[in-house]
């Protein structure tokens, strides 16, 4: 059966923040999961050396492939990025290189090498997500200048919110090369739903979620109304299996609701972007029944 070719550019995704354990790899291994279920053509990037993200798909598998991130870093000439089947009907990989942090330490910083690589590829996907690795540094870079949208995981504790100025600044860099870049939110994680309790967080919890809201208040950022919990187990088995059906149902319910979410804000950025084809029409028509002369 032939591959069914998107109608529009792929949407290219970075999942990233500059702190560890913040559901960043989960993020975006249930994304690429739930969209691919949902008959989306999806390829998944992992930037990051832990390489969470593929070993999820890869297992065993990951530290006997030739071919990977850093093979496809270290090119000299222009190549498409290594792309592998995940085992999962629509939903490829592009894998990273296990013990391989030094390579990434010394990688050139402000590097456009994966955007102009995404460039080359045949239009076959919806979906380019990339798993971004939280320090702050060039192989961030890397997928941040690649990105058209960001999403921003981020943990409901104190130190977490002390890091958002320099994250902030960090995507102000990387839009110096990549104008286009836009955030499409930040994705709050707490410890365990509060029975009773508004949003079923704890009433700390719900006054660091208001100093997140102030503190990216200031570049436009909002925080998704989806809130994830770090408690549910299932997340991790599921990841491990690629199984969306091990997830309890309301965990299930709750990355369904992040999807929508994500694609609401995305049609929105699209639609300030870029007036629609009728509206472009419209007005011309209106300026040249105002241009026209009244005897005509």
């Amino acid at each position: 059966m032939p591959r069914r070719v998107p109608a529009t550019a792929p949407i290219r995704l970075a999942i990233w923040f500059g702190k560890g354990g913040v559901g960043k790899s989960t993020t975006t291994m249930m994304l690429s999961l739930f969209a691919a279920r949902r008959g989306r053509r999806v390829l998944t990037i992992d930037l990051d050396p832990e390489c969470g993200t593929s070993r999820d798909f890869l297992g065993k598998e990951l530290p006997n492939l030739k071919n990977n991130i850093k093979s496809f870093l270290e090119s000299p000439v222009p190549v498409a990025p290594p792309i592998l089947p995940s085992g999962i009907d629509g939903l490829d990989i592009v894998p990273s290189a296990p013990d391989e942090q030094r390579f990434f330490r010394l990688f050139p910083e402000k590097s456009g090498k994966l955007r102009e690589a995404l460039d080359l590829l045949p239009p076959d996907y919806d979906w380019i997500l990339m798993d971004v690795p939280n320090q702050f540094d060039n192989v961030a870079e890397l997928g941040l200048i690649a990105a058209d949208y960001l999403l921003l995981p981020v943990e409901l504790t104190a130190d977490c919110v002390e890091r958002v100025q320099t994250g902030l600044r960090i995507i102000k860099e990387a839009r110096a090369f990549n104008p286009q870049l836009k955030v499409l939110g930040a994705l709050a994680l707490a410890s365990m739903p509060r029975a009773g309790q508004p949003m079923g967080l704890s009433a700390k919890e719900r006054l660091v979620l208001r100093e997140y809201e102030e503190a990216f208040q200031e570049e436009g950022v909002r925080l998704f109304q989806t809130i994830m919990f770090r408690s549910s187990t299932t997340v991790e088995e599921a990841r491990s299996n690629a199984d969306e059906h091990m997830l309890h149902w309301t965990v299930r319910r709750r990355f369904k609701t992040l999807l929508a979410e994500i694609h609401a804000r995305i049609a929105t950025h699209s639609l300030t972007r870029s007036p629609a084809p009728y509206a472009k029409r419209h007005r011309a028509t209106q300026h040249s029944r105002e241009a026209a002369p009244a005897n005509a």
